[in-house]
């Protein structure tokens, strides 16, 4: 009997628990923000920055100082964000870049 309510109360804990956070961007060290759907925590605790793939730039260069206390959501991988819709899409999906003519 003892048993079967130990195993009764697993799984309803199990069955209300929330689902892994995808991260949280920090500010002063307190979670003001939930990373949305599709992308993930970055931090750098203090440590040269990478920044974020975007259509611009598919292959950013890590930085060459270190930041401290850095944190944002990037994109999930294979996805880079749109610098014109702020949204995560794959890279054949940016837009196309228009030539400056001088």
């Amino acid at each position: 009997m003892k048993l079967f309510v130990l195993c009764l109360l697993w799984f309803v804990a199990l069955s209300m628990s929330k689902p892994h956070s995808r991260g949280c961007l920090y500010i002063l060290g307190r979670c003001v923000e939930e990373c949305p759907v599709g992308t993930h925590a970055y931090a750098t605790g203090c440590s040269p920055v990478t920044p974020e793939a975007t259509c611009d730039e598919p292959k950013p260069v890590m930085s060459k100082y270190a930041v401290c206390d850095y944190s944002s959501c990037h994109c999930d991988s294979p996805t880079v964000r749109d610098n014109v819709s702020n949204k995560c899409v794959k890279l054949e999906e940016c837009p196309e870049k228009k030539e400056l003519t001088l």
